[in-house]
């Protein structure tokens, strides 16, 4: 060991000795994805739960600090609660210092504190180089025992999160509004109706003495399991728990959740946004299945082949885009999918109690809106219905097997996904068990799993569009909506377009309904 890394662990030593803080508890490990070792800490109440995954030949330490808390837990009339006192906790400072302080403290190190929000769970993440590691958690440490919560500071990050709802979800991102509004219909009534960012009238109504209570409320002791992973000196995760064990005990039980409504057949909400220059198209309906379910790897297989994110694999993509133009990329999944970032890939630590499947198409061209629409709900009935063939289940299971490894090429990643393994109580791997499942898959096999979980015909669709009432008069007159193409296409494109464009939806008027962009989240 060198000077200076034998220099930094004696300064984290000095400094972990120095605090008399208790420990955290320690959910299930896995051994899933090498090189590193899980390890399950001795549950106590002077515990938290622990997941570490020590790799001494790995240059950095990654920290996922996991809260079972989300959007769905905001009070009535303050939704938006959880994501800002989440803010707080990560971005407001320290009893001691500034977030300004903070932030300088940090720079040196390439280092930040980030904070991701959905409706169930929450998680602070930060990655450190090593040598970093005992300037680094001191900071963490504070940062979630003992925030800031200053009034600048709730001015600053209420604001921010009110621009991101209002400016940027609804004015800017027609993507994530339409899956946004597509989860406003399923779960209608539901604490799952409300984007994590809030809504406007319950963002004004959220004072500091609301975010100092629901993080007593939420963000406790019960409810935290702390992640690390990589190059940290052997106890460093004990002592981790010890010191977070300080937080508070949880006041209550976490409250279950209601089913979604139910409906029969297709039904449309409209966004009417004048200013979209496109139509984004998101279509979904709820599930009872999720990745602890025997039918998983079998339903995450056929949403892979029907609509892989972000690669030309999937049919949907192949279909409408490579073969027509019509838009950017065409996607299926099997589970709520939100992207990690600029990559490809799913977030971790994202997990859900309850799941919706969904197709999602990025924005096309509002003259081929309908047609869009049609051609992947044309898709998804044919291979729901016609199977996936049996030589084209033996391709791609090649590919995917593969693929699935690109999921977890961090430290941070692999540690999301064991964190993951714990919230479906899978004592396999995410990958083993996805491809152990593949291996003895056929197209037998796979109907069935299509036929049980997949094969809806009650479908939610939200689509983001400029004049929502000749849309819904486009939609009800059932009538033929042929593509408009920039170039001409081979006849086999449009043989099938012929098909397409008049595939029946079956709407009533009372099946479609038209929002203003200006109401939707507003109170």
């Amino acid at each position: 060991m060198t000077p200076r890394i034998c220099a930094s662990l004696l300064a984290f030593i000095s400094v972990a000795a120095c605090n008399e803080m208790r420990p955290l508890h320690v959910p299930g490990p896995t051994t899933a994805h090498p090189p590193g070792n899980s390890v399950e800490s001795p549950s106590s109440s002077a515990s938290v739960a622990l997941l570490s995954r020590r790799n001494p030949d790995a240059r950095v330490v990654a920290f996922r600090i996991l809260f079972d808390t989300g959007s769905s837990e905001d009070p009535a009339g303050k939704e938006g609660l959880t994501a800002l006192t989440a803010a707080m906790t990560a971005q407001s400072g320290t009893r001691d210092m500034t977030f300004a302080e903070v932030s300088r403290t940090l720079y040196p190190m390439a280092a930040s504190f980030g904070m991701q929000v959905e409706r169930d769970q929450t998680v602070l993440t930060v990655d450190v180089a090593a040598t970093d590691l005992p300037k680094l958690y001191p900071l963490l440490r504070d940062v979630v025992l003992a925030p800031r919560l200053d009034d600048e500071s709730f001015s600053r990050l209420k604001n921010k999160q009110k621009s991101a709802l209002e400016d940027e979800l609804k004015g800017s991102d027609d993507e994530s509004l339409g899956k946004e509004a597509l989860q406003a219909f399923i779960y209608e009534d539901h604490p799952y109706g409300h984007p994590p960012a809030g809504t406007s009238a319950a963002l004004a109504s959220i004072t500091l003495a609301d975010v100092k209570a629901q993080r007593s409320r939420v963000f406790c002791k019960d409810r935290v399991t702390v992640g690390i992973a990589g190059a940290f000196p052997e106890g460093l995760d004990k002592t981790i728990a010890q010191d977070l064990a300080s937080l508070p005990a949880c006041p209550a039980t976490r409250p279950g959740l209601p089913e979604p409504r139910k409906h029969h057949g297709l039904r449309v909400l409209i966004v009417d946004k004048p200013s979209a220059d496109s139509t984004a198209v998101s279509i979904g309906f709820p599930t009872t299945m999720n990745r602890s379910s025997d039918d998983y790897p079998a339903a995450y297989f056929f949403t892979s082949y029907v609509g892989l994110h972000r690669q030309s694999a999937g049919v949907l993509y192949n279909r409408l885009r490579e073969a027509r133009g019509l838009n950017y990329g065409d996607y299926a999944y099997a589970e709520y999918f939100d992207q990690d970032g600029w990559t490809r890939f799913t977030l971790p630590d994202n997990a859900r109690r309850e799941q919706l499947v969904s197709i999602w198409l990025r924005p096309v061209k509002p003259a081929n809106g309908l047609f869009a629409l049609r051609g992947a709900l044309h898709y998804w009935r044919k291979y729901v219905e016609e199977g996936v063939p049996a030589d084209e289940i033996v391709r791609f299971r090649t590919f995917l097997s593969r693929y699935l490894s690109l999921e977890q090429q961090t430290e941070s990643r692999r540690l999301g996904f064991a964190l993951d393994d714990r919230t479906y109580r899978s004592s396999v791997p995410f990958s083993e068990r996805m491809r152990t499942g593949w291996s003895a898959l056929d197209a037998s096999k796979l109907k069935d799993v299509v036929r049980r979980d997949l094969s809806s015909g009650d479908m939610s669709i939200a689509i983001v569009a400029k004049d929502g009432a000749a849309l819904k008069k486009a939609l009800l007159s059932g009538a033929k909506s042929p593509p408009a193409y920039d170039a001409p296409k081979p006849k086999e494109i449009t043989d099938e377009d012929r098909v397409i464009e008049s595939l029946p939806l079956g709407l009533k008027d009372e099946d479609v309904k038209v929002v203003p962009v200006a109401d939707l989240f507003a109170k």
